[in-house]
């Protein structure tokens, strides 16, 4: 009986040891599966985000090439209409109508150089017009200054040829020569003392004014006497009376002569003049103004301004 109770004990253990094995081996087995499925779920994930990726990737690619192409086909499209084949009715190819839009830049950028070009010669011509213009402007000044120049040597040479005692300049006590005298001045002239005067109408510059005197046999008035300086007031009862004289430092800045070529000894200056107008405007000449005092009138202003004159010339 024992060794019965015996073998069913061992064989229970047996058994027991077998569903210990089993059971064992069970769990074995469901954790390997689970491992397995486990690392097949994390291969579908990268694979899933690596699909991913190539799908941006293949869009952003289809996007630019879309993107690129537009453009091309709309440059194309461009040409085409620009260039004049739509009219035509023709159909080229991409590569005519390229080469076409090339040609078409290019004789663009070639225009835009021409134009630059055109307007440079444009300006050069301007720029050698005004310098045109302001060497002619000088040339007939000094033609003018010549002429003005040759009538006072022939009248200078003409007054030494017939020379003789005359009127004495104030203040130096030295004659100067004069033609002889007789009684009687030209028509429209107004006899003052021994000499002739002659007021303009008309006005013009210091030198105009000179040559008109010139022209006629006489020369603006020298003014060698305060007796002389007074009669002028005589010629005209204008108190606006704004007049040139023969007196002048444009030969040199500063040193005043008449236009017989003797010195300024006795002056009538306003207050304060001459001041020769500044650096900018130069004042070269003299004018007398009939509206101040008679033995302070006389002012430096430009030769350029338009004033009356007076002439002087001895009686004939």
């Amino acid at each position: 009986m024992a060794d019965y109770i015996n073998k069913h004990v061992i064989e229970l253990n047996e058994v027991t040891v077998e569903n210990r094995n089993r059971a064992t081996r069970s769990v074995k087995t469901e954790t390997h599966l689970s491992d397995g499925r486990l690392r097949l779920y994390r291969l579908a994930a990268v694979c899933f985000g690596v699909l991913c990726v190539l799908q941006v990737t293949l869009n952003i690619s289809l996007r630019l090439a879309f993107f690129h192409s537009n453009r091309e086909r709309e440059q194309l499209n461009s040409c085409y209409n620009t260039t004049g084949l739509a009219q035509d009715g023709d159909q080229p190819d991409t590569s005519s109508i390229m080469d076409l839009c090339t040609e078409r830049d290019q004789c663009r950028m070639n225009r835009n150089q021409l134009e630059r070009e055109r307007d440079k010669e444009k300006m050069d011509k301007k720029l050698l017009q005004e310098r045109y213009t302001t060497l002619t402007t000088e040339r007939d000044r000094l033609r003018d200054r010549v002429s003005l120049l040759t009538i006072e040597k022939v009248v200078l040479e003409e007054r030494l040829s017939r020379c003789g005692t005359g009127r004495v300049v104030e203040g130096s006590g030295m004659p100067v020569p004069m033609m002889k005298t007789v009684l009687k001045c030209p028509k429209g002239w107004r006899m003052l003392g021994s000499s002739c005067y002659f007021l303009s109408t008309e006005r013009k510059t210091w030198e105009e004014s000179r040559l008109d005197c010139l022209a006629i046999g006489a020369d603006l008035v020298i003014i060698n006497s305060r007796q002389e300086q007074k009669l002028l007031y005589q010629l005209d009862g204008d108190a606006d009376l704004l007049v040139w004289i023969g007196l002048t430092d444009s030969v040199n800045e500063g040193t005043w002569k008449w236009v017989d070529g003797t010195p300024l000894t006795t002056s009538y200056w306003k207050s304060g003049q001459p001041d020769h107008g500044g650096t900018n405007n130069e004042e070269d000449c003299v004018e007398v103004y009939h509206r101040d005092g008679v033995l302070a009138n006389w002012n430096d202003a430009p030769c350029n301004h338009m004033l009356r004159w007076i002439c002087e010339k001895l009686q004939k």
